[in-house]
């Protein structure tokens, strides 16, 4: 991942052009890039620490970055995020994968401008496929939008239930994938149709247990086509009805919670359950940039996308060199010392 990220970035226009008083711009583009995407790996919040950060290690990153003879400032790195998009970050990438994972999440911290910022990602394994920006509407329109630009034939595709709606469903079936989408309380009909049809049939049913959360879930699913059909109403090709009792204890005692799908993919309760589970990953890389990588902390608004871009990017290389190590203590390690990363890059010169 980490050459192709050097390759991306070296295949950028530059925005100096006609810029520059006299010659040729000082600090290299890929340099600066680099140097961005660098110090988000380490965790770095806002221009200021970005800039620090390259300032205390520049003698190690001019030995394998193309740099000018003296470290950029905040403002150099500041211009030039800004002067780039969300789409020009995440442009190329790509992954292997079954299944893709839907979700959106607010960069909070970033208000300074007055506007929301609200992001639609795409994750396949570790890797954001695709990521679209957008305000504080409903998700809907923008998850239609982002699947545009995604290849998505032979996939399944799993949704929350903000998503579940008939534009998303024929969005995603328009692209060659199926889709699995959770109902819950913004579909009312839908769901009351699906607590009717686990009340009347019993399904097949698949059980498993996780021993580090003391949790049992139970998924049940539905396939016979009468009942489906009964079920499907606004959203067409339904196949797969889906239904998963999850039973925990916790420190107030045992909790029961039931859950609701429905899938254009014919089912096991097996794979329904997998499939369900898969999806917290898109949760988990959350929970990863906004602790590890302190994305709701960082206030910066006008780039608010391109910094997204370059933390789904972080994600990544660290879910890929890790190791043992956490997030948050690789991020630091890189922090503390960016030499071994630096050494795995090879940029041109």
């Amino acid at each position: 991942m980490l050459s192709s990220i050097v390759e991306a970035f070296a295949s950028f226009k530059e925005y100096r052009v006609g810029k520059v008083a006299k010659g040729r711009p000082r600090h290299p583009l890929l340099g600066l890039l680099m140097i961005l995407f660098l110090s988000r790996v380490a965790g770095c919040r806002g221009w200021d620490a970005s800039a620090d950060w390259a300032r205390a290690h520049f003698e190690v990153l001019r030995r394998h970055l193309p740099l000018w003879i003296r470290p950029p400032s905040a403002d150099t790195l500041r211009r030039t995020a800004e002067a780039y998009d969300l789409d020009d970050v995440r442009a190329g990438i790509e992954a292997d994968g079954e299944a893709v994972h839907i979700d959106g999440k607010r960069a909070r911290g970033a208000t300074g401008d007055g506007r929301v910022h609200h992001f639609i990602e795409a994750l396949c394994g570790t890797t954001v496929l695709g990521m679209i920006e957008t305000g504080a509407g409903a998700e809907g329109p923008a998850i239609a939008a982002l699947l545009e630009d995604l290849g998505l034939s032979g996939k399944i595709v799993t949704v929350d239930a903000a998503g579940t709606t008939p534009a998303v469903a024929a969005a995603i079936t328009g692209s060659g994938a199926d889709f699995l989408l959770a109902v819950k309380d913004n579909q009312p009909g839908l769901r009351r149709a699906l607590e009717a049809a686990f009340q009347e049939h019993a399904g097949r049913v698949w059980t498993s247990r996780d021993r580090g959360r003391h949790e049992v879930r139970r998924a049940r699913t539905i396939t016979a086509r009468k009942t489906v059909d009964a079920v499907a109403g606004a959203i067409p090709g339904i196949r797969t009805l889906g239904r998963i009792e999850r039973t925990r204890i916790t420190k107030d005692g045992i909790a029961t919670t039931v859950h609701y799908h429905v899938s254009t993919r014919v089912l096991t309760p097996c794979r329904y359950a997998r499939h369900v589970r898969a999806h917290w990953r898109v949760e988990a890389m959350h929970h990863v940039v906004d602790g590890a990588l302190d994305e709701d902390a960082c206030r910066i608004a006008k780039a608010a996308g391109v910094m997204a871009a370059l933390r789904r990017l972080a994600f990544t290389v660290i879910a890929e060199l890790r190791g043992a190590f956490s997030f948050r203590r690789f991020a630091e390690f890189v922090r503390a010392n960016p030499t071994p990363l630096l050494e795995l890059c090879a940029t041109p010169r």
